[in-house]
């Protein structure tokens, strides 16, 4: 009797809290429809929302088309644990363009709820994250980034301060290294952490494995808001993709008679869509970007041409601004005609500006490649695809759903369009073998030997596994072993590895541990595969003594090993010949001599990544930004585009980043710990000394901290006190978004300074001390 009225008790008790739990979720749906202005979810969004599983805390896995609504039930989700849970939240996005979109988009938020929105991509994100008083934050983080944070988070032993974990674009865990550290992340949060969660997938063919993977549920639709119809262009017919692949005759476009000026006939399929509404044209290569782009800007109606003359004007001044007024003169003729090219040549400011005039109207057509669909919210009433490839690969299947994924998103247009251009007959049957052929699967990149390595450091190293059966079931739960009955193989080998390379060892209990080295390894991060290889170039360089009357062999020192370039010999030659005596001796020591490079010059090789000369070709241009050359001057000297450039720059700055946590962990490079911080922050910055703080403010780059400066807003706390319309007044070229996203980011960066030394304060006079500082101070 007394057991049957305690097991109607726990009944009744999970009654209640599960009726509990649907009515908080109820009450969050409405905050939150209330907040985006949104009148009614989609059909599939309620049900995603009521589900059982994700209301529970199971993790979970939307799997549906790009536009139908994934990012909805994310937010929810999330919010629901920062207000009724008060945790924290991770959401990983793939790239630093969409994590600043939304910080941006998450920045509602803030006030509202009290709680912290904060980016963690390329140099921005402290770890382990500041600790704020009584408010839980969103961390918005790349994927480098996130891996990063969960290891810190677990170090210090706070990786239960996380509630959800959201991954989007989870399918991206089949991608190569980027998307092994996708997984790696995921098992950690698994083992470690007690949250839920998330990810937001496009749609696969094997999206089971992932379900058991992550040990989640999965919710599928096919919907989509705003109807797509799929079409291909075959000379001058244009045909109506059908349900199974088949093609059905649309009609015919006729004589394309700018056949001579306009080989593909895409100024025909323009004409009843521009202005009154966007188009997208993805091209193969970046050369053929600027072509087509050339190409509209001379051949699209005059009518067309000539509107919005002063905003496409306001747009190329904006764009000068950002190079100190120096600016490629095809991309400003055709931003004046409404047109322009978007790909990885332009630097990450150039593409956010042409981005933001796309969104506001200004320019009708963007000519991109195939990046851009992955990244920031560009929607387009039609989508021309301008032949059905990648560089010179076919078109894959995944790439092309992601490109006409961008055709009539909701709130934009009430249909969409994807145009494919196919011209030989070889071209259309890899075309059509492609669309009538499957889904495409998600396999994991964990097999390659430097992220396995990597991982299994980590493990060792945090200490989630120990022992080598711990490892092989550990192993066994990832996709790859999932995916791949041998994992036990590469298991044991790569463990070898680091025990023979003095990254870890075992005791006699069997035990593994990571050594000085290995921990020092993990800390920065870098690869256990290239990590001796970058330890003796340091200490040798340490050896020889490093030469401090300029800064140049520091710079040659953190040139990351995986950059390759085209080498131009001549102004190799004149670069080597311009170094001071000293440094020229000290590269002869390190083994760049006299003899070795009049070999180069006579041979003119190419060189594989990692080769000294051509890190030292790196060096050169980076010690040139270093002495504050514009980006367009010294990628003009040295033959390469502006954007490769800044990726260069980033990735030398996370190089020197990495080094310096190295450096920390091992005594005997004590000058390298001292030494190297200050030359990330001027080499991130590349500006005179009074500018640097204001660089630190998001969307600020010299020519806009110039302009800051010189209007008296010299200190971050003076930007984050003023209004937007202040800024609008006194700043040209600024549009109220930039000015809210810049006083926002002095907001926060002040914010994260106040919370730093309440930090320091507690951990220096204790915690019941500041709760009673606290009745004195009102922190926010």
């Amino acid at each position: 009797m007394e057991e049957n009225r305690t097991n109607c008790d726990c009944l009744s008790s999970a009654r209640t809290s599960q009726s509990n739990a649907y009515r908080e979720m109820e009450n969050i749906c409405e905050i939150y429809r209330n907040l985006r202005n949104i009148s009614k979810f989609y059909d599939w969004q309620n049900q995603c929302l009521n589900d059982e599983h994700l209301i529970s805390g199971k993790n979970m896995i939307l799997s549906m088309t790009t536009g139908a609504g994934k990012t909805l039930v994310a937010e929810i989700v999330m919010l629901r644990e920062l207000i009724n849970r008060r945790r924290s939240c991770i959401l990983v996005v793939p790239y630093v363009a969409i994590a600043q979109e939304k910080v941006y988009s998450l920045s509602l938020f803030e006030d509202k709820f009290n709680i912290c929105i904060e980016e963690y991509a390329a140099s921005k994100g402290r770890l382990p994250p500041i600790k704020h008083r009584k408010r839980e934050s969103v961390y918005v983080a790349t994927i480098e980034k996130a891996n990063l944070l969960i290891n810190s988070l677990i170090e210090v032993d706070r990786i239960d301060e996380i509630g959800v974990l959201v991954v989007d674009e989870l399918h991206m865990i089949g991608e190569n290294i980027r998307g092994a550290i996708i997984e790696q992340g995921l098992i950690k949060f698994m083992q470690k952490g007690t949250g839920q969660i998330v990810g937001m997938s496009a749609t696969l063919s094997n999206v089971e494995q992932l379900a058991k993977f992550l040990n989640a549920a999965v919710f599928s639709t096919k919907f989509r808001p705003v109807k797509l119809i799929e079409k291909v262009k075959i000379d001058n017919s244009l045909y109506v993709i059908q349900p199974g692949g088949e093609l059905e005759l649309e009609m015919n476009l006729g004589e394309n008679k700018l056949k001579n000026r306009d080989p593909d006939g895409l100024v025909p399929l323009l004409y009843d869509i521009v202005p009154r509404r966007s188009v997208l044209i993805f091209c193969p290569t970046k050369k053929n970007c600027e072509n087509v782009c050339k190409m509209l800007s001379y051949l699209m109606p005059k009518s067309f041409r000539e509107r919005k003359k002063t905003e496409r004007l306001a747009i190329v001044k904006a764009l000068k601004n950002e190079e100190d007024g120096e600016f490629p003169s095809l991309l400003e003729l055709s931003i004046t005609r409404g047109v322009a090219y978007h790909h990885s040549g332009l630097t990450a400011d150039e593409r956010k500006i042409i981005e933001g005039a796309y969104q506001d109207g200004i320019i009708s057509i963007i000519c991109c490649t195939s990046t851009l669909a992955a990244g920031v919210n560009l929607p387009a009433r039609r989508v021309i695809i301008n032949a059905p490839l990648v560089g010179k690969e076919s078109l894959r299947k995944a790439q092309y759903l992601q490109m006409i994924g961008r055709a009539g998103r909701a709130g934009y247009d009430d249909m969409g369009e994807a145009v494919t251009v196919v011209r030989s007959s070889y071209e259309e049957s890899k075309f059509l073998d492609m669309i009538k052929g499957p889904l495409p699967r998600c396999n994991s990149s964990l097999n390659e030997p430097a992220v396995f390595s990597s991982f299994l450091l980590d493990l060792i190293s945090l200490k989630v596994a120990q022992r080598l059966e711990e490892l092989e079931v550990l192993v066994q739960q990832t996709l790859f072993g999932i995916q791949n009955s041998g994992s036990e193989k590469l298991l044991r080998e790569m463990l070898e590895y680091l025990i023979n390379h003095d990254l870890v060892s075992v005791d006699g209990n069997g035990n593994y541990s990571a050594s000085l080295f290995g921990m020092a390894v993990f800390s920065a991060p870098l690869s256990p595969l290239v990590a001796r290889q970058m330890c003796t170039l340091l200490s040798n360089n340490i050896k020889e003594g490093i030469v401090l009357s300029s800064h140049f062999h520091l710079l040659f020192m953190m040139v990351p090993f995986d950059i390759s370039v085209d080498i131009d010999w001549n102004i190799f030659y004149e670069e080597y010949k311009a170094l001071p005596r000293s440094e020229q001796a000290l590269l002869a020591r390190l083994g760049v001599n006299d003899k070795q490079l009049v070999r180069c010059f006579i041979d003119q090789p190419k060189l594989n990544e990692g080769e000294s000369p051509l890190r030292l070709y790196i060096s050169f241009m980076l010690h040139r930004l270093w002495k504050q050359e514009t980006f367009f001057d010294v990628a003009e000297r040295f033959h390469v585009s502006r954007g490769w450039l800044q990726n260069v720059l980033q990735a030398t700055c996370s190089q020197a980043s990495s080094i310096t946590r190295f450096s920390e962990k091992l005594p005997s490079f004590w000058s390298l710990k001292n030494l190297l911080p200050d030359l990330v922050q001027h080499l991130r910055d590349c500006s005179q000394q009074e500018l640097i703080p204001l660089l630190a403010l998001d969307g600020v780059k010299r020519g806009r901290a110039r302009q800051l400066y010189n209007a008296g807003f010299k200190t971050i706390g003076s930007i984050a006190s003023t209004d937007p319309l202040v800024l609008l007044s006194t700043i040209d070229h600024l549009n109220r978004r930039q000015a809210n996203a810049i006083i926002r980011s002095a907001k926060v960066l002040l914010r994260d300074q106040l919370a730093e030394k309440v930090e320091e304060l507690q951990e220096q006079i204790g915690i019941k001390e500041m709760d009673i500082l606290a009745n004195f101070f009102s922190y926010c």
